[in-house]
């Protein structure tokens, strides 16, 4: 099934549904119909917009207290990664069709499940209503009339004991039969089950819907147990069990269990409540039950449908490490070209330039190979960020350098206004970069060919502000609060706009969030452009530090390192950095010839590339250690591969080390210096 299906698998099945992100802000990722229906708004009010903006803190002490209980419930299941199950809350609404001041008083039994990751991570919450409206009120009729019937009691008691007369003891026993008649009424009217137990647990009330339910009368219920009324005995066994435990405990007993009654075999939630008499003494068991089985359906088939996601997460985990792998064969001979080109000699003015653009655009390549390890980030906004200081200046540099083909095959005009001064952020430049290139891209595809693209940044108070705007298609105003919800493309007018998986602008905002900031969107409406504002936090100017020259990086004088790889391009390239670094390098294309090298070679490291065809380096490795026991070659695993279980495999085939290709040079040459100082501890440092 297609993520389209399961879209409308959640929006139109049974049940009140709201899916939420599993960030701090909890933004809305869906809805389902039935929860729109009942709360009286529409997928436009809710679908991209946080929850708690939404359903925000009104100055009503009880609505502020059910929004209160329900921020310190999805923080548990955040902390826990459990189901928590909420008492009633009360939350009122306004109809569509009433003044602002008039409200509907409402009650809802919310239940908030996360939705797990093969990893334990949390992939979304699901938040689940139930309109609990009328169980409350029948409660709320139940302890008053409880109370009215004590006080009936007790106005009896005294009718006897004063000696009135006759006259007045039929006034009072007209009333009760009224209260009676009212209690009567209100329970008989309710679809949930109401009853009550005496102390021999025979049932000694039951309203219209429990008759029903059974297929009797009342004079055929009343005054029998569960088993007498054809309850299954394990059935009947647990509430015997459940009514001791109530009248000994005073305390209520909830459950869920199945029964076949005159609709069928459904499940029911149950709730059992001790009633106290006048002397604080337990003497009756009333209970309420629940027909959930359209909710239990529900879940099942959202449990179902995730499990099918997370079949298909698998395969789709292994096809995105297969392509980082493969993707990761030509960048590493690329990034050791360039280091090869700055080891040669520093770069002239005309050069220098382009050798640098050259080393960010392979670093971007590498960060973004990165991420297609770990795409299921995305969803979870679990992203680790790189951090360091970085000028706002910076960022919209690398950003125009990563859209500029695109705004110039449109013809667009581009302006750029960035601040004299340095304005200082405390942030990861690459995904800084790519927050503002998203926007920059969206403007020059949502914009005629010779449109009008702008980017102004700016200092204001704390914050650094950045702001794109265009003369493009624009945005609907009915659109603007979809703009970042996940899988939401704009809208095909513009010639130039293309297809897209629609994440680009809700991952935008979850890394603005991320670093501490936010990302809004604003339009004058169809064909009157748009405008993306990113606010970031303003950080302090960095300490001046010189970098450490190449020379100061410590010398690899006559190592000797066995480099094995099928790709050539990437040993060699390799090999001669090493060798510029004063190794002594020997280079081997395949396992075989690896094994054949090593005795008279002796290396003091092998670095052994996994992937190989044949014979791979899992295979290469374990045979060198058990060959050769006495050794003590340092074993690195140069790789494409680089997952968990990866990292988990080369340790246990006998590696010391592992790193992904393309290796930072500087990170490898250290790592192969303290190899020429201490003994390896041959253990595999952790991922």
């Amino acid at each position: 099934m297609t993520a389209n299906d399961f879209q409308r698998i959640f929006e139109q099945g049974p049940g009140l549904y709201l899916l939420l992100a599993p960030h701090p802000s909890f933004t809305i990722l869906g809805v389902s119909d039935e929860y729109l229906r009942a709360t009286y708004t529409t997928r436009e009010d809710l679908v991209g917009r946080r929850l708690f903006d939404v359903f925000a803190d009104p100055p009503d002490s009880t609505r502020d207290t059910c929004i209160a209980n329900i921020r310190v419930s999805l923080a548990r299941v955040l902390a826990t990664r459990a189901t928590d199950r909420m008492t009633e809350q009360r939350y009122d609404l306004h109809p569509p069709a009433s003044e602002d001041a008039v409200r509907e008083e409402r009650w809802w039994s919310p239940v908030n499940t996360p939705v797990l990751s093969d990893s334990g991570e949390i992939v979304c919450i699901v938040h689940r209503v139930e309109d609990a409206t009328a169980l409350v009120r029948a409660r709320e009729i139940e302890a008053r009339e409880r109370a009215r019937l004590v006080e009936a009691n007790n106005l009896f008691q005294a009718v006897y004991d004063q000696g009135l007369d006759t006259e007045e003891r039929e006034r009072l026993i007209a009333e009760s039969e009224q209260q009676r008649r009212v209690y009567e009424t209100a329970l008989s009217n309710t679809p949930d089950l109401v009853y009550i137990f005496d102390l021999d647990h025979r049932f000694s009330y039951a309203n219209a819907a429990l008759l029903k339910m059974w297929g009797k009368t009342r004079e055929e219920a009343l005054g029998k147990t569960c088993i007498e009324l054809g309850y299954e005995p394990w059935h009947a066994e647990m509430h015997d069990r459940e009514i001791e435990t109530v009248v000994a405990t005073r305390a209520p007993i909830r459950g869920e269990v199945p029964f076949t009654g005159t609709n069928g075999r459904r499940v029911y939630d149950y709730i059992f409540v001790p009633v106290m008499g006048p002397e604080g003494d337990v003497i009756a068991v009333a209970g309420t039950t629940r027909d959930v089985t359209e909710r239990q359906q529900a879940e099942q088939a959202i449990r179902d449908q995730a499990e099918r996601l997370r079949e298909s997460d698998r395969a789709k985990d292994e096809f995105l490490a297969t392509l980082a792998h493969e993707l990761r064969n030509p960048l590493a001979p690329l990034r050791n070209s360039l280091s090869l080109l700055e080891m040669a000699g520093p770069p002239d003015a005309r050069t220098a330039p382009i050798h640098k653009m050259m080393e960010r655009q392979v670093n971007h390549l590498v960060r973004l190979v990165d991420d297609l390890l770990e795409m299921s980030r995305v969803s979870r906004g679990t992203f680790a960020l790189r951090k360091e200081r970085v000028d706002i200046a910076t960022v919209v540099r690398n950003a125009v350098e990563t859209s500029e083909p695109l705004i110039r095959a449109a013809g667009h005009r581009l302006d750029i206004a960035v601040p004299e001064v340095p304005v200082w952020l405390e942030g990861d430049p690459v995904r800084l970069a790519q927050i503002l290139a998203n926007l920059l891209n969206n403007a020059a595809r949502y914009t005629d060919d010779g449109g009008q693209i702008t980017v102004r940044a700016h200092r204001e108070g704390g914050s650094a502000v950045i702001a794109v705007c265009d003369n493009g298609v624009g945005i609907a105003a009915e659109a603007l609060p979809r703009m970042f919800a996940m899988f939401t493309r704009g809208a095909p007018a513009s010639a130039r706009s293309q297809g897209g998986l629609g994440i680009g602008l809700a991952l935008a905002r979850r890394l603005a969030e991320m670093h501490g900031g936010t990302l809004d969107a604003r339009s004058d409406g169809p064909g009157r452009g748009s405008e993306f504002t990113l606010r970031l936090p303003v950080a302090d100017a960095p300490a001046q530090d010189t970098e450490a020259a190449a020379g100061d990086a410590p010398a690899l004088t006559q190592q000797r390192i066995l480099v094995v790889d099928d790709n050539r391009d990437a040993a060699d390239s390799l090999g001669m950095i090493l060798r510029f670094l004063g190794a002594d390098v020997r280079i081997a294309e395949d396992g075989p010839e690896a094994l054949a090298v090593f005795p008279d070679y002796d290396p003091a490291v092998v670095l052994l590339d996994i992937g190989m065809p044949g014979m791979d380096g899992y295979e290469v490795a374990r045979t060198l250690r058990s060959r050769y026991p006495e050794r003590a070659t340092a074993i690195v695993a140069l790789t494409g591969w680089g997952q968990a279980e990866d990292r988990r495999r080369a340790q246990e085939a006998g590696f010391d080390h592992l790193m992904v290709k393309p290796a930072d040079i500087d990170s490898l040459q250290a790592l192969l210096a303290s190899f020429a100082e201490r003994a390896p501890e041959r253990r595999l440092a952790a991922p």
